[in-house]
């Protein structure tokens, strides 16, 4: 009949909805003690926050002073510590702290405070860092070089370029397990000589010492914001920097998802405008169903950071070829940014990054970009694998989009919905690619109309898609572009979805016996999207 031929066929891991691959924990002495209220308590948001927080509250009609901003009572804190060996985390946002040492004697007194609204147990898990792998070579090569304009290219850098735009006055905190080299770079020179490194914070620690630990940091910050006289690996070459080292060592156990809230409060304090997190947890401690974006405390920290006029972009993970298969959290926050990879070869899914969608059927990940990039190391610049380089990337871009639109500033929910609107795939979308790779073309409007690039050619037994042109390549990749489809139920959840590689005008065929009355056919190719209800 057809020729065509099939790339893949995706189907959801149903068994693990249903059993869970999450790890007993042991018994650790660790407690989350959530206090009723901040009576007494006085602030000062003026002497408090960054003026840029001040400035993103205000251009978003965000509260100033709302009670989570609010420090602890101290009273309540002191009373705790009593009972406890140590106090790690003190939170604003939960109005709460995270004890350490207490015996069952010691808890029981901690619960009989009035002031004590609930304790709950803080069980430990693995945060996964999410990249898979890296080069060795820290010498550019040519291969280095064409890899590094590529990831770039395919979001469009020449177009921001033209225009002047490189994340000008916007300001991005990065989460990771530590900068070392970053503070002698040549990647981050430019940013050192303008004192764009704003401000940095070792969570573990508790000092300013940053430049140390894992160089994931280092790899993904080249990702957002990386240049030299001979590379660039990142697009907001121009942006400021806030670095939060919130775990130590790629190599060992990690701690609590305290860190990232700690970090989250303390970039609202001072004037994030972007968060960009490689980084999250999945089978470790939590079951699928706990992928709603409501569960995890990680979760509830970024869904607090959105409120706060921040925008939170995050790697959706790269669990797709592990038996977990899905998004991490805090990928799963329906309002959280959710950047999955691409094959610099191909143009399409890379191998390893998690698919979606979240437990409750929103769509993820958002939108992709390159999972294979070059970029800046301890020492030099190597080539890594992972969706923690394609969730900086858009990070970058992210800044970029913020520097067109300032209207924007505190409003992250309309930059999220411009980022995902101006991406290659746009209105189609499926569980691996979201809407597919932003593009500053789009954004800044020097892309033309897209013409149909296929037919519906209705027939008595069936509807078959015609293709105007067949093999069509990728200026970037030099691949030929795949013609994506999806079959998606009445209330828009995809039911299957396709990605064919077309050697005939002919490409596939659709037969209505199979198909119920309301389910929908969302087609894509070269940039034109339709779609036919059966």
């Amino acid at each position: 009949m057809m020729n065509t031929k099939l790339s893949f066929v995706l189907f959801f891991a149903f068994f693990i909805k249903n059993v869970s691959l999450a790890q007993v924990a042991e018994k650790n002495n660790a407690y989350w003690v959530f206090f009723a209220d901040k009576k007494g308590v006085q602030f000062d948001p003026y002497t408090y926050f960054h003026n840029n927080t001040i400035e993103r509250r205000l251009n978003a009609g965000i509260a100033l002073a709302d009670i989570t901003d609010y420090p602890l009572n101290e009273k309540y804190v002191s009373s705790i510590s009593l009972l406890c060996d140590s106090i790690t985390i003190e939170s604003r946002w939960m109005n709460a702290v995270k004890i350490w040492g207490s015996n069952d004697k010691e808890l029981q007194q901690i619960k009989s405070f009035s002031f004590v609204k609930v304790v709950e147990e803080a069980v430990d898990g693995n945060l996964i860092l999410a990249s898979k792998q890296e080069s060795s070579s820290n010498v550019l090569k040519e291969k280095d070089l064409k890899l590094a304009s590529q990831q770039l290219d395919n979001l469009g850098v020449k177009t921001f370029k033209q225009s002047g735009i490189a994340g000008k006055g916007v300001r991005v905190a990065v989460f990771d397990a530590g900068f070392p080299g970053l503070d002698k770079h040549e990647a981050f020179e430019k940013h050192r000589a303008e004192n764009r490194i704003v401000e940095t914070w070792n969570f573990l620690k508790k000092n300013h010492e940053v430049y140390q630990g894992g160089t994931h940091g280092t790899m993904t910050t080249g990702c957002v914001a990386g240049v030299s006289k001979d590379i660039q690996t990142g697009l907001a070459t121009d942006c400021e920097l806030l670095l939060a080292l919130t775990e130590f060592n790629i190599r060992e156990p990690f701690k609590e998802e305290e860190y990232w809230l700690a970090a989250a409060e303390w970039a609202d304090k001072n004037g994030a405008d972007i968060i960009s997190s490689s980084l999250g947890y999945s089978f470790e401690r939590y079951f699928y169903k706990d992928m709603n974006g409501q569960t995890s405390l990680v979760s509830k920290a970024a869904r607090m950071a959105i409120r706060k006029g921040i925008l939170v972009v995050n790697s959706a993970g790269n669990e797709y070829s592990n038996p977990w298969q899905f998004i991490i959290t805090p990928a799963d926050v329906d309002s959280v940014l959710a950047v999955g990879g691409v094959d610099p070869e191909t143009g399409y899914h890379i191998s390893f990054s998690s698919i979606g969608p979240n437990s409750k059927n929103v769509m993820k990940p958002n939108v992709c970009a390159f999972g294979h990039v070059c970029t800046s190391n301890k020492n030099g610049f190597s080539q890594v694998d992972g969706t923690s380089f394609s969730c900086p990337l858009i990070t970058g871009f992210a800044a970029c989009v913020l520097q067109v639109h300032p209207e924007f500033k505190g409003k992250p929910m309309e930059l999220f919905d411009l980022i995902q609107r101006n991406s290659s795939l746009y209105p189609y979308f499926d569980y691996m690619h979201g809407y597919g790779v932003p593009q500053a073309s789009k954004v800044m409007k020097t892309e033309a109309q897209q013409l149909p690039t296929f037919d519906f050619d209705l027939r008595e037994d069936g509807l078959i898609i015609k293709l105007k042109e067949i093999n069509v390549i990728d200026a970037v990749t030099q691949a030929k572009k795949p013609f994506y489809y999806h079959i998606e139920n009445e209330k828009g959840v995809i039911l299957d979805y396709y990605l064919i590689t077309a050697e005939e005008q002919e490409v596939v065929k659709f037969e209505f016996r199979i198909y119920k009355k309301g389910q929908k056919l969302m087609a894509h190719y070269n940039g034109y999207t339709a779609s036919y209800t059966f």
